[in-house]
């Protein structure tokens, strides 16, 4: 998660560098550059927390809406390389970071589905118990 928020600081500042120094055919670029990062951000910041429940609670589906979220943030930071009006370096480097970070996870996702779809080779019965030692 600070990976997240270091991405948002230097996005903001990088946002607002680019408004005091570089000038923009329309402000509604600008505006909808600034949007769409907080969306990202927010968005990021619930697939985060839904991953993380999904992964204690070894749940399929929230695992594929986990990677539904995923890919759309990712099709976000692709969005700040490929297609975003004016790129600066710093900001180039931390989403490229957040990418390989981000497609990392889609790959760990899968396994993931795949893991919790195998059958457990505990019974469902013994699962809930408290472990008791024999002696």
């Amino acid at each position: 998660r600070w990976c997240l928020l270091v991405w948002l600081l230097i996005e903001s500042l990088s946002f607002v560098y680019k408004n005091a120094t570089i000038i923009y055919p329309n402000q509604g670029y600008f505006a909808g550059e600034v949007i769409l990062m907080l969306a990202v951000f927010f968005v990021d910041l619930f697939r985060i927390l839904l991953g993380s429940i999904s992964n204690r609670t070894e749940s399929i589906l929230l695992s594929a809406f986990t990677i539904i979220l995923t890919i759309a943030v990712f099709f976000g930071y692709l969005y700040f390389i490929l297609w975003q009006l004016f790129v600066i370096r710093a900001e180039l480097i931390m989403t490229i970071i957040a990418l390989i970070f981000t497609g990392s996870e889609i790959i760990f996702l899968i396994l993931c589905i795949v893991f919790f779809a195998r059958p457990s080779p505990i019974p469902t019965i013994y699962r809930h118990l408290p472990y008791q030692a024999s002696l």
